[in-house]
């Protein structure tokens, strides 16, 4: 929302007005209804002033005067705000002949209420992409939240050492952290990482299953044989007959081999649109697990890449994902339609899920 502005100045005859009024014993609420088009809070100030006004005119106002016109600053306003949000600093002053310094642009800025923001990133959607979430959620918008509870979501996800630490927030002012060696200190190059599935739905999740890679792959990586065997092993106990199963386009998902353990298994699987994360709650869970994942360990953000640190990397995933609130789940589950109706009014593009 812009900052509020501030209106014309009233004329010293307008001036004169509201203070013939309340001479007469109008009250301000009283001179508002008379003349709405003047603001209360005008008013008041109006009648407050008139004492040490001069024929009602305005005092010059103290210090220097604003280098930087209205219509410049209106200007500045709508470049940043409509015209081009990704200007930078230089352009803008470049756009006012560099009559003021960055620091006076900077609170310029802070007064109008702009300040920049680190941009979103999100998937690469096209036209073709926005149209079919856009149609998922049409298809979808009739289900309440008792529907929602009968769909169970699943994915894999990718638990990287030392990845997905909750940022560290301090009371040390930038300028100063270095020198008091208050810095988050990282390891760079790959850590040791394991791949998981998981199933969930309302009141349901299954255990946080480790996955081998396939020997006969080409990279030795999960393949759809792979995830033909854990859907045969897991789904008949957490997907009923009334229940529809969710799983992404992942090329693994929509191999032959998969999509018929699917139809001996005789489960109705959810249609899913393209580049959609954002529709998908168990997304919410991979981040929640990787971040309470160090809650519980630590140490294992700086561990060795080691053997040792894979097994216990492992066994923190699955005693994170148990220790995830049952609750957050169920939400999870039952608010699917506050995302359809975001989907539904961004017309198939971004959410801010």
């Amino acid at each position: 929302m812009p900052p509020r502005r501030r209106g014309p100045e009233l004329t010293p005859q307008d001036r004169a007005r509201i203070f013939e009024l309340k001479s007469i014993g109008w009250s301000p609420n009283r001179i508002h209804k008379q003349h709405p088009e003047w603001p209360i809070s005008t008013i008041k100030t109006t009648i407050r002033r008139a004492a040490v006004r001069n024929d009602h005119v305005s005092r010059p106002r103290p210090g220097q005067p604003r280098r930087l016109t209205e219509e410049q600053r209106d200007y500045l306003y709508d470049t940043v705000t409509h015209t081009n949000p990704h200007a930078t600093n230089r352009c803008l002053l470049e756009s006012v002949n560099n009559v003021v310094k960055l620091r006076s642009l900077q609170g310029l800025m802070r007064e109008l209420g702009r300040r920049k923001w680190l941009q979103r990133k999100r998937p690469l959607l096209t036209d073709r992409n926005a149209q079919a979430r856009l149609k998922w959620a049409q298809d979808y918008e009739h289900f309440t939240p008792e529907n929602w509870k009968h769909v169970k979501w699943s994915d894999e996800c990718s638990v990287e050492r030392g990845a997905g630490v909750r940022p560290v927030w301090t009371f040390t002012r930038p300028s100063e952290q270095l020198a008091a060696h208050d810095v988050r200190e990282i390891r760079t190059g790959k850590g040791v990482r394991k791949m998981f599935w998981a199933i969930f739905g309302f009141q349901t999740r299954s255990g946080l299953v480790p996955l081998d890679g396939d020997p006969e792959a080409r990279r030795n990586g999960v393949s759809g044989r792979v995830i033909r065997a854990l859907y045969s092993a897991f789904l008949p106990e957490f997907v009923g007959p009334e229940d529809i199963f969710m799983h992404d386009n992942a090329p693994v998902h929509t191999a032959h081999i998969v999509r018929d353990v699917l139809r001996e298994l005789d489960i109705e699987v959810m249609p899913w649109p393209p580049y959609s994360p954002d529709l998908n709650p168990i997304e919410n869970l991979w981040a929640l697990l990787k971040a309470e994942i160090y809650r519980l360990y630590p140490e294992l953000e700086r561990a060795p890449d080691t053997a040792a640190t894979l097994d216990l990397l492992i066994r923190a995933a699955k005693e994170a994902w148990q220790s995830i609130d049952e609750d957050i789940l169920d939400r999870l589950a039952v608010g699917m339609s506050r995302r359809v109706a975001a989907v539904l009014e961004a017309k198939g593009w971004y959410t801010k899920y």
